[in-house]
């Protein structure tokens, strides 16, 4: 009895790739963007239909000749390879994260749900506003199509997405961290403090800070009159977020704190300066210091003289 002879490798490793790839929730997501997240090389073409789907439920001879017809070479076919099997390595246990955080429609923002506990042990507020995380234009015009505002409402849209969108970047990245409380992910996208619980005012400013070059910031420094209005805005925004902590700081200044104690917890002490430079205009001027009486002379206290 013949027996059918065993398939060439690349072939062997083009099927085994594709139909993992099948049943994943990003299989309708660009190449493009799937490439970035990873430590891959480019997908050369950029466009929303250059997708898993356009190659996967092709055999390898037909998938060749997809490559080839977008002028794409016979070897991209080997990348291709490694961008979905590393992109399933990735998306597989953020896939089941999703199924263990899905709950009903009507469940989807009770506070017993797993990621609304993790907000109530991490101490972070919901109505926090994402306009002042430090997520990337991107997630946030995303947000916003999606009347997404506040990282409550990020959690509450989270549950469903399973069921209702494909995403990845930093929103899959926020919202790993904060499946697993992750504070040091957490704290490259919201304004954390390591080991304290809560979101704080000087921290938010650090995120927009911190998305500076070291050269920008230091020309800032040095005519802050160029401060952009975007971060001058976006101070003010969190300043009437932070109400409370705002008025905290108003009062330590009038009592005479120094004004570098209120930046003392941000890690990275080259933000400090500038992080202080947009507070200022929302701080009261720090009361002068007392005048220091004149030394006499020692004839004058010998004698008495004033």
């Amino acid at each position: 009895m013949a027996t059918t002879p065993p398939l060439p490798a690349d072939v062997l490793a083009w099927n085994k790739a594709r139909h993992a790839f099948a049943n994943s929730i990003l299989v309708e997501t660009p190449l493009a963007s799937l490439a970035q997240d990873l430590d891959v090389p480019p997908w050369p073409i950029v466009s929303p239909d250059e997708t898993p789907a356009a190659y996967i439920y092709l055999p390898y001879a037909q998938a060749l000749a997809a490559l080839g017809v977008r002028g794409l070479p016979p070897e991209q076919l080997q990348n291709l390879i490694t961008l979905l099997n590393d992109t399933n390595a990735f998306d597989q246990p953020f896939g089941d994260m999703l199924d263990d955080l899905a709950v009903s429609a009507d469940g989807a923002d009770d506070p017993a749900s797993p990621l609304f506990k993790n907000l109530a042990k991490l101490g972070l507020p919901e109505d926090f506003p994402l306009a002042l995380s430090a997520l990337s234009a991107g997630t946030l015009a995303l947000c916003q199509n999606e009347n997404i505002r506040t990282l409550g409402g990020f959690v509450t849209f989270s549950t469903r997405l399973s069921q209702s969108v494909i995403i990845g970047g930093d929103f899959r990245e926020l919202l790993n961290a904060l499946a697993q409380k992750d504070e040091t992910s957490l704290a490259k996208l919201l304004p954390l403090r390591a080991g304290y619980p809560g979101l704080y005012l000087p921290e938010t400013i650090a995120l927009s800070v911190r998305a500076l070059s070291a050269p920008a910031r230091t020309a800032l420094l040095q005519n802050p009159a160029t401060l952009p209005a975007e971060l001058r805005n976006r101070t003010a925004h969190a300043v009437a977020y932070f109400s409370a902590a705002h008025a905290d700081m108003c009062t330590a200044i009038s009592a005479g704190a120094p004004p570098a104690r209120l930046v003392a917890d941000i890690p990275d002490h080259t933000l400090h300066a500038l992080v202080l430079e947009l507070l200022r205009p929302h701080l009261p001027t720090p009361p002068a210091p007392p005048a220091t009486p004149a030394k006499r002379s020692f004839f004058r206290r010998l004698f008495g003289l004033k």
